[in-house]
């Protein structure tokens, strides 16, 4: 039974290595979908930073916004379709990278396509509640269990931890290493700012699920909370306009970076 199961794995190692690069070249698509989503996201953000923001300011947002606009079921369909050839793209990543944190970014990358194509399809139909509510759920329901509160703390400083390293690899310019060529000095600039607009965007959305463990789940409600409270802190108007700025450099990065990717 084990040389069997060893026989199906080397068989899958084979076929991921083999197809590999056509994967990629396919799994680039889910890279631009990902950048669209983020201009979307970036403009939310300026909304709320405006006072003008009725819906949420995150991806489920996003995706409502695509559904809003004439041919909207099949733009979220395309995209949806991106993010599967994102999510096939990872996996065989996982099985075929070099290294053990492009693997585990890869995995992470898999879960997060999944997530996005699973979103666009249930806009699509109508259906479900937006990725805030959905997450203000969730953490209700941990707190509610033994220990719950601890295990809320330490996703939020994980959140936290993940946000820092995006701001850090903007800062070094880590986001390089995605790309196959040089980059020009425009796309560096674009790739820097983007990686730390989304640096402080996740640092202060972990935060606000560490805050949430006191039992204020409202607090925990993915981006759009982040967004809002953000906005809400002294001179938060242009704070949040210079995050929503620096996440639609980094929408515009993914677009125009999209077919030159080495990795996702």
């Amino acid at each position: 039974m084990s040389n069997s199961v060893e026989s199906h794995v080397r068989r899958g190692e084979a076929f991921a290595r083999a197809h590999e690069d056509g994967l990629k070249k396919l799994g680039r698509v889910g890279v631009a979908a990902e950048g669209i989503v983020y201009l979307l996201i970036a403009w939310l953000a300026a909304q709320v930073a405006l006072g003008g923001a009725g819906g949420s300011a995150d991806s489920s947002g996003a995706l409502a916004q695509v559904a809003a606009q004439p041919f909207g079921v099949g733009l979220l369909g395309l995209l949806a379709l991106g993010f599967v050839l994102l999510l096939v793209w990872q996996a065989i990543e996982v099985v075929t990278g070099d290294r053990t944190s492009h693997r585990v970014s890869a995995a992470v990358k898999a879960v997060v396509a999944a997530a996005l194509a699973f979103s666009c399809l249930r806009v699509a139909t109508g259906g479900g509640s937006s990725s805030g509510q959905q997450q203000q759920t969730l953490t209700q329901r941990v707190l509610e269990a033994p220990g719950g509160a601890v295990l809320v703390v330490v996703a939020g400083l994980v959140v936290v931890g993940v946000g820092v390293g995006l701001a850090v690899r903007g800062v070094k310019k880590k986001f390089e290493e995605k790309v196959e060529g040089t980059l020009s000095r425009p796309l560096t600039v674009l790739g820097v700012a983007g990686w730390i607009a989304r640096g402080v965007a996740f640092a202060v959305l972990g935060a606000l699920v560490v805050v949430s463990a006191t039992g204020d789940t409202g607090k925990s409600r993915g981006l759009d909370a982040a967004f809002r409270e953000i906005a809400g802190q002294p001179f938060g108007t242009a704070l949040l306009l210079l995050v929503a700025l620096g996440l639609a450099a980094y929408g515009v990065f993914e677009l125009v970076t999209a077919r030159r990717r080495r990795r996702a």
